[in-house]
């Protein structure tokens, strides 16, 4: 997080606007060394936590191995919580990703569309309680410290 963002270019105050009006997110991200990779916690971390507070996200890992970016699910799951996200349940893993699409791009394998699909329902459910339950009940805020 950075205290002064005067000196930001203009497409980073617009991103800051985009997540500040987002119902939720969908964080994707390759693994990167056994690690996440250092621009996503980057762009990530240039940014409030109260930008992202209490809002749901679903992760996205990939490889190009039988993992499908698996060891660095915890510790995006914990990164983004402790920006203040909350994650859904539904992990979404693709594995061995070259081999998902056609030569147009498009995915092709049945089980990848499938667990996507029903990570993308769960993000949207999530997305769409909280914001309802946020319009009755308003996310408590701690008293200001002295």
């Amino acid at each position: 997080m950075v205290a002064d963002s005067s000196g930001f270019p203009q497409w980073m105050h617009d991103k800051k606007k985009e997540l500040q009006e987002a119902d939720a997110y969908m964080v994707c991200s390759c693994e990167y060394n056994s690690a996440l990779p250092p621009g996503l916690t980057n762009m990530l971390d240039h940014y409030h936590p109260s930008d992202y507070k209490d809002r749901p996200v679903a992760l996205l890992t990939y490889s190009m191995g039988p993992y499908g970016g698996a060891r660095i699910q915890p510790n995006l799951k914990a990164h983004v919580t402790e920006l203040g996200m909350v994650p859904v349940p539904a992990i979404g893993n693709l594995i061995k990703v070259q081999t998902l699409f056609d030569e147009e791009g498009n995915m092709t394998d049945d089980r990848a569309i499938a667990s996507m699909m029903k990570q993308a329902k769960e993000l949207k459910w999530y997305a769409e309680a909280l914001k309802s339950y946020k319009k009755v009940r308003p996310v408590p805020v701690p008293p200001p410290r002295e």
